[in-house]
């Protein structure tokens, strides 16, 4: 079967391409819907932009759409909420269920299924939201200064900050964790940063060419992330094939336990010696024109096909 097979299947299709949102991720989601409803319309099919704010079971309800493509980001988005109002409305949707959405937004909930799996992690400590100073004992001992502070259901890099020293620590962290009550602290490991694209369903997986972003910020940080010519991108990857091999083994393991569907992203860091330490997964990542999963694809040449797999992930759904 051809390209243009699989796309005349989605030819009698209205994809109503659900952005935007009301996580701190919005602005970031918009830009990837407007990347998706753009690519839609150029491989010919039938699409409207929708906007998730607080009419949106109205809204979906009205829409008259087949084929929800979600491209939310964050909160109500990635987390099962709107996976489990599309689910009542019956619309089939493309991405990851209920289950895998949940699982995925939790960060720490994710570093234990990956521990459960034998997919390396770096060592980490959860805050103690009700004394995050006590804290400082465990942090100490377990991992050390500095260290990566993160609230466990965030994305985009949004509240990531490197936490140098002690008084670093103690100056931040009660602002902090009142933006962020479930955060956690992750063993800085120095090394290389790379991210790979899992793609499809089940068994039926693609991993797509494995980026390094290389910043000119101290980390991947925000505005590393999503402001032109403040990365630059090694694509594919300069690493080891055999280190290669193991972390594409890893990610489609872990594709498959997170009960993953549509498209996914993995953030690793390879140490000194080579080995690969997985940070966390993204299942809704971004399509903006920065961002790592269209530039992946676009690099094995397969922009088009990788929008097909997303939109099979609705067929699943709707199994």
């Amino acid at each position: 079967m051809t390209l243009d097979d699989d796309i005349k299947r989605y030819r009698d299709k209205k994809i109503g391409v659900i952005m935007g949102g009301l996580s701190s991720e919005r602005e970031i989601s918009l830009r990837s819907g407007e990347n998706v409803y753009n690519s839609l319309l150029k491989m010919g099919l039938s699409a409207v932009k929708i906007d998730a704010g607080r009419n949106l079971i109205s809204d979906l309800a009205n829409s008259h759409i087949d084929i929800a493509f979600n491209i939310l980001h964050g909160k109500y988005g990635e987390d099962g909420a709107v996976q489990g109002i599309l689910e009542y409305l019956n619309i089939p949707y493309t991405g990851s269920g209920i289950l895998g959405s949940a699982i995925g937004m939790d960060k720490i909930i994710t570093k234990k299924i990956f521990i459960q799996n034998g997919i390396p992690v770096p060592r980490f400590v959860c805050i103690d939201k009700s004394d995050p100073l006590r804290s400082i004992i465990a942090i100490r001992s377990e991992i050390g200064f500095p260290f990566i502070l993160k609230p466990a259901r965030e994305g985009s890099s949004i509240g990531i900050f490197l936490i140098k020293d002690e008084t670093d620590y103690r100056a931040k962290i009660q602002n902090h964790m009142n933006k962020y009550p479930d955060s956690y602290a992750e063993k800085y490991i120095t090394g290389k940063e790379i991210t790979i694209g899992v793609a499809g369903a089940d068994s039926k997986t693609i991993v797509l060419p494995i980026l390094s972003p290389e910043p000119s910020n101290e980390f991947y940080d925000f505005e590393a992330k999503y402001t032109k010519g403040m990365t630059r991108f090694e694509l594919p990857a300069k690493i080891d094939p055999e280190t290669e091999d193991l972390v594409r083994v890893y990610c489609k393991k872990a594709f498959r336990e997170m009960k993953l569907s549509g498209v996914a992203r993995f953030d690793a860091i390879i140490d000194s010696s080579g080995s690969p330490f997985f940070l966390e997964v993204n299942t809704l990542p971004g399509m903006t024109e920065t961002s790592d999963i269209p530039a992946m694809a676009r690099a094995a040449g397969c922009y088009d096909e990788l929008m097909i797999m997303i939109l099979d992930s609705s067929i699943k759904q709707e199994l």
